[in-house]
């Protein structure tokens, strides 16, 4: 049911672009398609998809009714410890730094999933973090937090 309700969320959505699509100002129009041929291209034929999928999904959910209250997948203790995870990076990264954060949630990320082995944690957590701060912060020139204090100062050794 979750799908389906999904699926019309997106043809909301779709819409909501649709129309401010039609704001796109062809006034100075030099293509006969136009500045806004393309993005309603695209809407079109995600609307097409939408449809084929919700379709698909009212069928599936018809034909395998659920007959009793089944218990809910996503609230397993995995689940609920990576999306602890991920809020705790949202609100430290300010003040651990991006590189800091990365190593927190990469490592934490590979232990919850059963990584086991501490090398191959340890070199994959560190490379990780190392390479998407690198192309974010050096290569993209976006910028990245970098913490307080002591963190900070590591920081701009990095990067």
């Amino acid at each position: 049911m979750g799908e389906i309700i999904f699926h019309i969320f997106l043809l909301v959505v779709m819409g909501a672009f649709y129309k401010q699509s039609l704001d796109i100002n062809t006034a100075r129009m030099t293509d006969p398609i136009g500045p806004a041929g393309f993005p309603k291209t695209i809407i079109y034929v995600a609307v097409i998809l939408i449809v084929i999928s919700l379709v698909s999904n009212i069928k599936n959910y018809k034909a395998n009714k659920p007959k009793e209250k089944e218990k809910i997948k996503e609230l397993d203790p995995g689940f609920l410890a990576l999306l602890g995870i991920i809020v705790f990076f949202v609100l430290a990264v300010n003040y651990i730094g991006f590189w800091f954060g990365g190593i927190i949630i990469i490592s934490s990320t590979m232990w919850i999933l059963n990584q086991r082995k501490i090398s191959k944690l340890v070199i994959i957590t560190l490379v990780g973090s190392l390479v998407f701060t690198f192309v974010f912060g050096k290569i993209l020139s976006i910028p990245l937090p970098r913490g307080y204090g002591i963190f900070e100062t590591i920081s701009y050794y990095i990067y």
